[in-house]
């Protein structure tokens, strides 16, 4: 019999946590409509309060989850890893991250407040809504500091679901040239330059990417037709791939972001270490918090 979603505990390293007015603005943003009115972006599912969005991923078998987030403008960062660091206190399954805005007079202070006293496990970078690139010498900074500390950074470096000039392979990759050593998260597997983010695999020991929204049913990303990384691809980084939905932020119910994964009916241990294994090695979770 084939796996179901039921079959696996989870730790889902692509979630969203907003204080919840920024939740709100980010859904409307997503159900902008046209003058015909069909939606420009797509329908949310889970506009729910933070703390039924928190029961809502237990009733998942999810035992611990991200706090990706990012700042759009500048003066807002510094409250968003304050909420964060609100929320965590009282949510100890959450994995906190924090978010930083290049031209924040203050960054190097929220950044080392959030990476030293609050012991954040680093930030979300998301070059497609905050249109700076990836090398861009105002982050430097931030990035030494992160880098120093040991922390990590979540990079959307990919060109999918949308793209501008500040995402892709390339500029990513100029940002990686400087720092080789920095612990990093690629969400969206770097889709759609697939095979370009996993052979960084084979230079890059400390570098992951997340299965965020590529092995749904349905793809919801322009090109529909795109390549996936096949299931041989899957099993040879079985160690370096964590699982991740893009909770709540998804037009879709929320076990489609195992479906697909379960529909190539892959050995039982390989989905133990995507759904599970990985993250809890990464993030440093014991038993005892997740109990």
């Amino acid at each position: 019999m084939p796996f179901t979603h039921d079959d696996f505990d989870y730790i889902d390293a692509h979630s969203h946590f907003f204080p919840p007015q920024i939740f709100k603005a980010i859904w409307s943003y997503f159900e902008q409509t046209d003058e015909k009115g069909n939606i420009k972006g797509w329908p949310i599912n889970y506009k729910l309060p933070t703390e039924e969005l928190v029961r809502f991923l237990e009733s998942q078998n999810v035992k611990a989850y991200t706090t990706y987030n990012y700042a759009h403008k500048e003066g807002v960062a510094e409250y968003i890893n304050e909420w964060v660091k609100d929320f965590c206190m009282t949510h100890k399954n959450a994995i906190p991250f924090g978010c930083v805005w290049p031209d924040d007079e203050n960054r190097i202070e929220y950044v080392k407040k959030i990476l030293e006293d609050h012991n954040f496990f680093g930030i979300k970078i998301q070059p497609l809504v905050q249109e700076f690139y990836p090398d861009d010498k105002r982050m430097y900074e931030v990035y030494n500091l992160i880098l120093d500390q040991g922390k990590w950074i979540c990079f959307h470096a990919g060109t999918a679901p949308y793209r501008n000039k500040y995402v892709g392979y390339k500029n990513f990759v100029k940002f990686l040239n400087k720092y080789s050593d920095m612990n990093l998260l690629i969400a969206h597997m770097g889709a759609f330059e697939y095979k370009k983010f996993l052979h960084l695999l084979d230079k890059h020991e400390n570098l992951y990417l997340d299965t965020t929204m590529i092995y749904i049913p349905d793809n919801i990303f322009p090109e529909r037709k795109s390549k996936r990384p096949k299931p041989e691809e899957l099993i040879s980084y079985q160690d370096r791939i964590l699982f991740g939905s893009d909770f709540p932020n998804i037009p879709y119910a929320y076990q489609f972001s195992t479906k697909g994964l379960l529909e190539l009916e892959l050995p039982k241990n390989v989905y133990q270490n995507i759904f599970f294994n990985n993250a809890k090695r990464l993030f440093n979770i014991t038993v005892e918090e997740l109990d």
